[in-house]
């Protein structure tokens, strides 16, 4: 078994995925997104 972690980088946001893999599956563990600054805040 393992578990992949996927990252989608972004300036403002950044996403995650994680799934468990088997031999014989792929199986949704989590995922979401994290965010650096306020939605109406610029960038620095």
């Amino acid at each position: 078994m393992s578990i992949i972690l996927g990252i989608d980088p972004g300036s403002r946001t950044t996403g995650y995925g994680l799934i468990e893999v088997t031999k014989t599956k792929q199986v949704y563990v989590d995922s979401g997104c994290i965010r650096i600054v306020k939605p109406n805040e610029s960038l620095p």
